[in-house]
């Protein structure tokens, strides 16, 4: 096996005692300038890391323009290529939209897309480094790169002093998620995790319909989801010599060292690197459940305290495998009350089309049908990914991204109204609500205080699925699993020399 590659000796000092700090409880903030002290009209300067990562490309290398007076300052990602792919991006729209008939389009070609195709932002491959020598550059973090890094990075970032917005799934281990619970309620920066349905109007209004009660008391929430888990058997076989524009070292990050191969970076197909499916689709179709039900609450009792509002957790799948993930899998979270809510059970059905779990579209179908749905109304009903919620009243059903609700059944509920919020605020769009708190604007709806529970929450299922029909025991609270020491293993994974959450 090839020698694990130090980290590089530049700045080494500097990281290290940063490190320290961290372990310790200090925040280190190489600039007193935060983007809390900037009026709406004053430039809030954005380092991105990860530049192609879906956020990151979608949200801001092809929308910068849309945010008013935001700049893409400095640039950060351990692929060449991913880079490349941005810069060719900018060329073309300044050479496209520099010609345009339409005044906007012009107008963004000269302000930015002009300038940045011209003249691209400090580029660095080492999150670290960038923030050791260019935090007074930029003002915000934006998080889009391979999903085992997104806490790694958030959290260097927030003890930066650094508002911060990440990619879903926001961690891969129950630690992680608690380690930047706790340093977001510390640092109290903006913060915002990208499961951009949260911003629609049809998501806003799903919760308030649930929280006035239209559904009666809700006992269970099933989430969807149909495309399989990878189930690989074994890890790629062989070495590859790694792509010229790959910095292999860099792109593993904390995980243990291994040789190239290209399948590694398969995002979704290994539990060193993902939570799966579950991570990639979890933290959109469960959304409106989760916040809804006020699960975060259990999460409220002061850190450390031993509480009552044990989770239990259950999976079931179509084969177990440590490696990679099953086929299909089941997982039921058994949630207790929460204040004046009843308990109640959230079960996620994922597997390989046209099914999601084993079985889980027989029994959607006919729980709809026992909701007055019509027989053409299934296929509307259940998408590829979404989710249902049952109260004592009714059914609601709402899609992938949790971006529109139907209210069953519908009759029962035609006075209600069901596309926009009545008593939530309107975003002006997720990536901009962010933005505008980094400008003092109120709180991001997927801050990280309520994010990093319901990433908690997914991965104590997902390790669930190391062990098919045993029951774990979690305490939201202390963040323990408490009947299952074997379980109990694999809620933080070691971090190699150089790095930390």
């Amino acid at each position: 096996m090839t020698a694990n590659p130090s980290i590089p000796a530049i700045n080494r000092r500097r990281f290290l005692d940063r490190t320290l700090a961290a372990a310790s409880g200090i925040l280190i903030l190489p600039s007193a300038r935060t983007a809390f002290a900037y009026a709406a009209n004053e430039r809030l300067r954005l380092a991105v890391v990860g530049m192609a990562g879906y956020g990151a490309y979608h949200g801001f290398a092809e929308a910068i323009h849309s945010y008013g007076n935001v700049a893409y300052a400095v640039s950060c990602d351990v692929d060449l290529r991913k880079v490349r792919r941005v810069y060719d991006f900018w060329e073309q729209r300044a050479a496209e939209w520099g010609k345009s008939d339409r005044l906007e389009q012009r107008t963004a070609a000269a302000e930015y897309y002009g300038p940045l195709a011209a003249q691209k932002p400090p580029l660095y491959a080492d999150f670290r480094r960038m923030l050791d020598e260019a935090a007074d550059q930029f003002d915000a973090v934006v998080v889009a790169t391979p999903d085992h890094t997104h806490a790694n990075i958030a959290a260097a970032a927030l003890r930066a002093g650094k508002p911060v917005f990440a990619e879903k799934p926001l961690t891969i281990s129950a630690h992680e998620a608690r380690a930047l619970h706790q340093l977001a309620k510390e640092c109290q920066l903006p913060t915002q995790m990208n499961n951009g349905g949260t911003a629609s109007p049809g998501f806003r209004r799903g919760v308030e319909i649930i929280r006035e009660g239209r559904l009666g008391e809700v006992h269970e929430v099933h989430i969807f989801f149909s495309r399989g888990g990878r189930n690989f058997s074994m890890p790629p076989q062989g070495t590859q010599e790694v792509p010229k524009e790959l910095n292999w070292d860099l792109w593993l990050a904390q995980i243990r060292w291994r040789d190239y191969h290209p399948e590694w970076i398969n995002r979704i197909a290994w539990r060193e690197t993902s939570l799966g499916e579950l991570g990639n689709f979890g933290p959109h179709s469960a959304n409106m459940a989760f916040m809804a039900l006020n699960v975060k609450d259990l999460w409220q009792t002061a850190a450390g305290a031993a509480g009552n509002g044990r989770i239990r957790v259950r999976a079931e799948c179509s084969e177990s495998n440590q490696l990679s993930y099953p086929r299909w899998e089941r997982i039921r979270w058994e949630i207790p009350a929460r204040a004046k809510l009843p308990p109640v059970t959230f079960t996620w059905h994922h597997g390989h089309p046209p099914d999601y779990a084993l079985g889980s579209r027989k029994l959607f179908e006919e729980m709809l049908r026992d909701h007055d749905a019509a027989d053409r109304e299934l296929t509307d009903l259940l998408p590829y990914a979404g989710c249902l919620i049952l109260g004592s009243n009714g059914l609601l059903a709402t899609n992938s991204h949790n971006t529109s609700v139907t209210l069953l059944p519908k009759q029962r509920f035609e006075n209600v109204e069901q596309n926009r919020p009545l008593t939530l605020p309107a975003s002006p769009g997720h990536y901009k609500e962010w933005i505008e708190a980094c400008r003092g604007g109120p709180l991001p709806f997927s801050n990280f205080e309520y994010a990093a529970p319901f990433a908690e929450l997914l991965t104590v299922g997902s390790l669930a699925t190391r062990f098919p029909g045993e029951t774990i025991e979690f305490d939201p609270t202390s963040g323990q699993i408490t009947n299952h020491p074997r379980a109990a293993e694999f809620l933080s994974y070691e971090y190699r020399t150089g790095y930390t959450i």
